[in-house]
């Protein structure tokens, strides 16, 4: 029964987690890009899980939309992020 229950646990994780996947295009200390690639929502899940752990002290999205793909002609859904919290890199302020 229990090799039963782990091969349904396994499908249930495939088809709501999706096809939908992220590539990193920048990455900094202080936040990044990524583009989602196939199903949106699995896509979109998967690239806020990584911005989560990117930024354990929170993130913020600062700009989302469409854009033109690195091949110059295809589009794709890209999601900027700024961290946020306690963990985010501070700006240093010089005296002149």
């Amino acid at each position: 029964m229990q090799q039963y229950l782990g091969v349904a646990l396994a499908l249930v994780a495939l088809f709501t987690g999706g096809c939908g996947s992220y590539r990193v295009l920048s990455e900094a200390k202080s936040g990044g890009t990524v583009a989602l690639e196939g199903a949106h929502d699995g896509a979109r899940s998967k690239a806020e899980r990584y911005m989560r752990a990117q930024c354990p002290g929170g993130f913020e999205i600062v700009e989302e939309g469409d854009a033109i793909g690195s091949d110059g002609a295809s589009r794709e859904w890209r999601i900027s992020y700024v961290c946020t919290g306690a963990s985010a890199p501070r700006t240093a302020i010089i005296a002149l």
